[in-house]
């Protein structure tokens, strides 16, 4: 069977999910990208280019969103990786059409818009797959392995912290500091609130402190680093030219959390540490404590034990989780690799395989009626505990995630709902 997709959204994800799909079809040949779509022509062409001479084939170029589902058939799935206000907007559609989903995380610009996306789902008994990627990176894979196997002991807290930034726009982009746009505590913050709950399971309750210290951002003229060769195409649709922006979205969040489990877990965020970044990533149990690895970057977690001077480290932790093995649906991305400790490849290489086994997932559903492993509960839950943190810190009160997932508590919310018609 042939999957047909549409790639909606050609700026710089949207290149690395075209990226993405060029690996899925090193293995598996069976996803074929029949269109793009993009509001600007020009950044859809050059994405349309780029698959052309990728694969030899040229998907269809459209502006449209709906002359696209109207025109473009046969269309099994569409890869939504736009603005995040638009998830919702273009999920809903093209559900109720009868197309298969997978959008970018986070799955939607607030918990309402996610409601609405999930209903479309049940109504529709098609498919809504949320693109949460650290969690399918395989030293996380490893990582909850060891966790779950008992190799710290039973788990009883989690420690996230990442202060960094300074006075510099996130990834010269200018919409990641703007609250109706979701903004960096969501778009960045939405990742680790899935991998709170993929270690630890579901949050019962949240209470944080936010504040926004350093409203005025420099640009850096331009992105840095691995993100280069894909964002060089795409358009600039707010304030563009300006040196300096002025961000409305708190830039730093610190939050205390209560697992059902019982474990509790603190969670601090924040792009606004000048001279000085901080990284904690462990989970702490009662025999010992694991450093979780930094995603996508091949290396592995490392577990001190209580009364061990040395870390358990390398090929050493396999032992500890004789069953563990990569997924089949996984393990063809890594050259068939079943168990690792550790990879060595760059980022794009790590960033295209992943996506690939987003595209290969869906694709599996749509044929099988599989599972998927991140569908709606799962990505709205991750973006309830983000915004879990920025209620708790409007209202100065703990918030509790039955609340957020129902909308009982969307205060801050609210203003973006109403101005995405929600």
């Amino acid at each position: 069977m042939t999957v047909y997709s549409a790639l909606v959204g050609c700026g710089g994800m949207g290149l690395r999910h075209a990226h993405g799909y060029f690996e899925l079809r090193k293995h598996f040949a069976d996803v074929k990208m029949v269109a793009v779509c993009d509001l600007h022509e020009s950044a859809a062409d050059y994405v349309a280019s780029a698959v052309e001479a990728a694969t030899g084939d040229r998907p269809a170029v459209f502006t449209d969103f709906d002359r696209m589902l109207d025109e473009q058939k046969p269309l099994d799935m569409v890869d939504i990786v736009t603005d995040t206000r638009m998830h919702h907007v273009f999920a809903v559609k093209a559900l109720d059409a009868g197309v298969n989903v997978l959008t970018e995380k986070p799955m939607g610009i607030t918990v309402r818009a996610c409601q609405a996306m999930r209903a479309a789902a049940a109504r529709s008994g098609k498919s809504l797959s949320v693109a949460e990627n650290y969690r399918r990176d395989p030293m996380n894979r490893l990582a909850k392995a060891l966790i779950d196997g008992g190799a710290i002991g039973e788990p009883y807290y989690i420690f996230k912290a990442g202060l960094s930034g300074g006075s510099a726009l996130m990834h010269d982009t200018a919409w990641r500091g703007l609250k109706s746009r979701g903004g960096f505590l969501i778009d960045g913050g939405v990742h680790e609130s899935d991998l709170l709950l993929y270690f630890m399971g579901e949050v019962e309750t949240i209470y944080a402190v936010t504040g926004l210290f350093t409203p005025m951002r420099k640009r850096q003229g331009g992105l840095v680093g691995n993100l280069v060769p894909f964002y060089q195409h795409r358009t600039e649709d707010v304030f563009a030219g300006q040196s300096t922006v002025e961000i409305d979205q708190e830039d730093t969040a610190f939050a205390v959390l209560r697992f059902a489990s019982g474990a509790i877990g603190t969670y601090a965020s924040s792009n606004a540490s000048h001279g000085y970044h901080v990284g904690v990533n462990t989970v702490h149990g009662s025999s010992g404590t694991i450093q979780l690895p930094p995603s996508r970057s091949g290396i592995g977690p490392r577990i001190h034990l209580e009364g061990r001077e040395e870390p358990i480290e390398g090929d050493d932790l396999l032992s500890l989780v004789p069953d563990w093995e990569l997924d089949d649906l996984t393990a063809p991305f890594w050259d068939g690799a079943r168990r690792l400790s550790s990879y060595d490849q760059d980022f794009p290489a790590t960033d295209r395989k992943i996506i690939g086994l987003e595209y290969l997932e869906l694709a599996r559903a749509i044929e099988t009626g599989s599972t998927l492993e991140v569908g709606p509960d799962t990505g709205m839950e991750a973006l309830a505990i983000s915004y879990g943190t920025l209620e708790s810190g409007l209202s100065g009160q703990p918030v509790r995630m039955s609340e957020l997932l129902e909308g009982e508590v969307e205060e801050y919310q609210s203003e973006i709902n109403e101005s995405a018609g929600l």
